[in-house]
């Protein structure tokens, strides 16, 4: 599969991300891009993997400090200047001729003819990786992965693509994520054709997950958190409130634990057998779904028609069209009742936002019922956080501890300087009252339950957070973008502090600024200077350590 102009892209890129790796602005966020990327600690899979990694980070993934992707911006713009217009998705080979391949697109069903000099490609192979244009045509990446035979797994990222449900083409690392880390697609890439690795039994899984939690000091139990994982039917309503619940009340490693969880739903929900997908027959022959993804093949090879192929296809499937279409119309018509009345999308339902706007209007027409100023912006920010967040939570009694700690959090960050301790206790305080009614009103005691138990972690600090904020600030205006530091050492004079990067720095400051910090505390500003002549410049933002969780 190799062309000769193949590795002249790979170069051009490993010049672009070498000179990333020089500029030590970007130290600390090109290894959060590898802990992305690869997870974990970021520790590199394979030389496949490091070159896909390295095409994601200089042609795809914007950078926050340089405020827009590598490849468009200068001075690194001309080094990788021939790639532009490359394209990565997932790519099944449809046909083959003299020294080329046809390549079609599994996200919009586009067909690429790309050069294969080699012949490595054959029809039923599912291509992994990216395409660059050169003046011959197009031109597949040398760390591109290739699956043989591809129907399953072609299978099974078609079927996760219709799950998530997107509007948008995937970017490279979701690809990676989606296929490339599945366990079958390991087993294609590293195993005798037809030969799947043995699956890590799940009371090995199980195990993992306790000595996690154990050694974190959480008292979840892995065996209910197993059963949780058996019976739900899809894996975000177990897995965002889970990690939530670790953030604040652990220090479990957030990334292993999701991936544990990850790997144990996939256990007890496991995707149909290779052979099924594959079209090999099973006991009693081939399955309906098996024939289909056969023949879809065959066709697609054979550069049938796919207007008459897709015909073919229904009538194998009993479908009937002008009931699909008449089935279709009935969705449109469900789904534009959905939406909210201003046009901007569906209403996520539940009675958090219905119960907020009764317990206000009933303190407005109740002088009685005394609420602060700012409760209707509490209340909203908190409706709105709820809505917005990667698991929608839209109900009153899914509202957690954690909720509040980052509705608070928001509040102290939305507030004027000198006034962040009296808006998170006059946000908490407005918090309680509302809770208070609604079990009142819904005669329901456990309401806000983990609210009453939990102290927010802001609650308590929040006033010598701010006034070590107001301290380390200065009216200067920084040069560099700002970044988040763990408060390690503590002294008169100063404290010492590392960055995300690992790096440690010395700052400077007053005894008062110095007198209102605690180690843990996680200090937001700009570096000027380095060594003995680091300083903190411009406005400072401290936060408790629990933050974290709502920053990265």
């Amino acid at each position: 599969m190799a062309h000769p102009t193949a590795q002249s892209f790979a170069e051009a890129i490993q010049r672009l991300t070498a000179a990333l790796a020089k500029d030590l602005r970007l130290r600390a966020e090109l290894h959060r891009a590898r802990r992305s990327w690869f997870g974990g600690d970021g520790v590199v899979g394979d030389a496949a993997a490091e070159a896909r990694f390295r095409e994601w980070v200089a042609l795809e993934r914007p950078s926050e400090v340089l405020g827009a992707v590598p490849a468009e911006v200068e001075p690194f713009a001309g080094l990788a200047e021939r790639c532009e217009g490359s394209l990565a998705s997932v790519f099944a080979v449809v046909g083959t001729g003299r020294g080329t391949a046809l390549l079609r697109d599994e996200q919009d069903e586009s067909v690429y003819e790309v050069l294969d000099p080699d012949a490595a490609l054959r029809p039923g192979d599912l291509f992994a990786g990216r395409l660059f244009q050169d003046d011959a045509g197009w031109v597949p990446s040398t760390a591109a992965a290739v699956f043989r035979p591809g129907g399953p797994l072609a299978v099974a990222f078609r079927r996760d693509l219709e799950r998530a449900d997107l509007d948008r083409r995937l970017q490279q690392i979701e690809v990676e994520h989606l296929l490339l880390r599945r366990p079958e697609a390991a087993a294609a890439a590293q195993a005798p054709h037809g030969v799947a690795p043995a699956a890590v039994p799940l009371e090995h899984l199980e195990a993992r997950l306790d000595l996690l939690l154990r050694t974190g000091g959480s008292e979840l139990s892995a065996a209910a958190l197993c059963q949780q994982l058996r019976a739900a039917p899809r894996l975000g309503p177990v897995l965002g409130p889970v990690l939530d619940t670790l953030a604040f009340d652990s220090a479990v490693d957030l990334e292993a634990t999701r991936q544990i969880l990850c790997e144990i739903w996939n256990a007890w929900h496991p995707e149909p057998s290779a052979a099924a997908s594959s079209g090999e027959p099973p006991a009693g022959g081939l399955s309906l779904g098996a024939q289909l993804a056969q023949k879809l093949d065959a066709g697609l090879a054979a550069h049938r028609d796919v207007g008459e192929l897709f015909a073919e296809l229904e009538k194998l499937a009993g479908v009937d069209p002008e009931a699909e279409d008449e089935l279709d119309d009935e969705l449109e018509d469900d789904a534009a009742a959905e939406d909210g009345a201003d046009g901007t999308g569906p209403d996520p339902g539940g009675d958090l936002d219905p119960m907020v706007q009764e317990y206000l209007w009933q303190a407005q027409s109740d002088p009685a019922q005394a609420v602060a100023a700012d409760a209707g912006e509490v209340l909203a920010a908190l409706v709105r956080l709820q809505h917005n967040g990667p698991l929608v939570r839209p109900d009153l009694d899914q509202v957690t501890a954690a909720d509040a700690d980052r509705l608070l959090l928001h509040v102290f960050l939305a507030a004027l300087p000198e006034r962040r301790a009296a808006a998170v206790a006059s946000a908490h305080r407005t918090l309680q009252a509302f809770f208070d009614w609604a079990r009142a009103e819904l005669e329901d005691p456990s309401l806000g339950a983990g609210l009453r138990e939990h102290a927010p972690s802001l609650l308590a600090g929040a006033e010598r957070l701010a006034a070590a904020g107001l301290q380390l600030s200065t009216p200067e205006a920084p040069k560099a973008r700002p970044q988040l530091f763990l408060v390690e050492d503590l002294g008169p004079g100063g404290f010492g502090a590392r960055d995300d990067d690992g790096d440690h720095h010395w700052f400077a400051c007053g005894r008062a600024a110095a007198g209102h910090l605690q180690r843990g505390d996680l200090v937001l500003g700009a570096r000027s200077g380095a060594g003995a002549n680091a300083a903190l410049v411009g406005l400072v933002v401290v936060l408790p350590a629990s933050a974290r969780a709502h920053l990265e």
